[in-house]
């Protein structure tokens, strides 16, 4: 009975051939994911630098002038794409998360992972990175920043695992997750 459980978990660790991270602005989606597709040895791709590739515009421009719906409609189709590909660590934008449909064409073999953070390190961390976010520029205070992130965190809850963001550095971060695949 021991064996067929230890059988069971290698089974099941083996079946991810994708990750995808999921979190509030500033937790980290990209710094981290580009470490841990390096330790995979796999592709690493950012949803909104993809968006703005394919748009010729940074994601702020694109989210003022065409607005949040629209922008959502080309994150939820840069997605379905980006989650076909396998040997790939995924970091989606901050609002990808927020939608059940984003939810549903997720894989069965894609890991998920929220990356948590506290609305005041996130705050900070987005200040630091004169960051172009298009809900960071209308949140003018952590107390705002707090209720966005708060509102969202039943959506980031629905990872199959979470990762503290706060503790580490992204390499060590990125080593964290690697367990959840062994």
């Amino acid at each position: 009975m021991y064996n067929t459980w230890i059988s069971v978990v290698t089974v099941s660790a083996e079946q991810f051939c994708s990750v995808l991270l999921v979190g509030f602005m500033a937790s980290g989606k990209s710094v981290v994911g580009r470490e841990l597709a390096g330790l995979l040895g796999w592709e690493f791709s950012d949803m909104d630098s993809v968006i703005e590739e394919r748009c010729g515009i940074p994601i702020d421009i694109l989210f003022n002038q065409k607005g949040e719906d629209h922008f959502r409609r080309r994150e939820s189709e840069v997605a379905l794409e980006l989650l076909s590909l396998r040997g790939t660590v995924l970091a989606s934008g901050g609002g990808w998360a927020l939608h059940d449909q984003n939810w549903g064409v997720v894989p069965e073999d894609t890991l998920t992972v929220w990356l948590r953070v506290t609305p005041e390190v996130a705050f900070q961390r987005a200040l630091r990175g004169g960051s172009a976010r298009p809900l960071f520029n209308q949140a003018e205070s952590v107390k705002e920043f707090s209720l966005l992130l708060n509102s969202r965190r039943d959506w980031y809850a629905r990872a199959q695992h979470s990762v503290d963001s706060e503790l580490g550095n992204p390499q060590e971060i990125a080593e964290d997750i690697l367990k959840f695949l062994d």
